[in-house]
């Protein structure tokens, strides 16, 4: 008899939301990529502004303190490689 695989609720919604995720992640840097050439701007600066537009919000909304939190996860994945 051959194992099935059972895949539960909650995991199959996480990974669908995942890979929601992925897609407008996606869709955004291809936007910016997009606008980026349209308007010969270096892609490079574009996307270090947009980030920082993205942590200036959640300063302003969410704190400092949970501001620099996602600023040192960010920064974890990118030394380890591992998502958290």
């Amino acid at each position: 008899m051959t194992a099935q695989k059972v895949v539960s609720l909650s995991e199959y919604r996480q990974d669908t939301q995942q890979m929601h995720i992925d897609d407008v992640s996606a869709q955004a840097f291809l936007f910016l990529q997009e606008q980026a050439q349209e308007l010969d701007l270096p892609m490079r600066k574009l996307l270090k502004e947009h980030l920082l537009g993205i942590a200036c919000v959640v300063k302003a909304v969410e704190g400092v303190d949970e501001a620099q939190n996602w600023l040192a996860l960010i920064s974890d994945e990118i030394s380890t490689g591992e998502r958290h």
